[in-house]
């Protein structure tokens, strides 16, 4: 894999309308996981946070919007996803218990609300359930995201 391969990827979740998930390594186990809840400006260059904690994430919530779970279908890729944090090597924890704990993160789905008392930094925007069901390279996006959470960002 050569070195401009995760800039390419950044300008594809970009030009798909995806925040893209910022992995960095510091030392052998700590990762600085950044996200924006903005959405991002086309040509400004991804920043991070100087005062961002490096954090590693182990555990993870799952937040939708409510209103998108009335669809059968959608509850059933809901339910898919929520058992593949676990097969992701992540966690599931409920998005109650995010805020207090530093290895912890939300994603947030689409319109859902941003939950209160988590860090932003802690707080992973994904494209609406509908979008990441009509399209496959979302969904194999998030399903790649899960996976440099689960291994720390180490690999892909």
């Amino acid at each position: 894999m050569n070195a401009a391969t995760p800039v390419l990827r950044t300008r594809r979740l970009r030009a798909l309308g995806a925040q893209p998930l910022h992995l960095r390594r510091r030392g052998v186990d700590a990762v600085a996981v950044t996200t924006s809840v903005a959405p991002p400006i086309a040509d400004a260059p991804a920043t991070t946070s100087a005062a961002a904690p490096a954090t590693r994430i182990v555990r993870l919530a799952l937040q939708t919007d409510q209103a998108e779970l009335g669809d059968p279908v959608i509850r059933n890729m809901y339910t898919a996803l929520t058992e593949a944090v676990g097969k992701a090597g992540l966690q599931r924890v409920r998005v109650c218990d995010v805020a207090g704990d530093p290895g912890a993160a939300v994603m947030v789905f689409g319109a859902a609300p941003l939950p209160e008392g988590v860090p932003a930094i802690r707080v992973l925007r994904v494209d609406p359930l509908v979008v990441l069901h009509r399209d496959r390279e979302r969904k194999r996006l998030l399903w790649e995201q899960m996976q440099a959470l689960g291994r720390g960002g180490n690999g892909s």
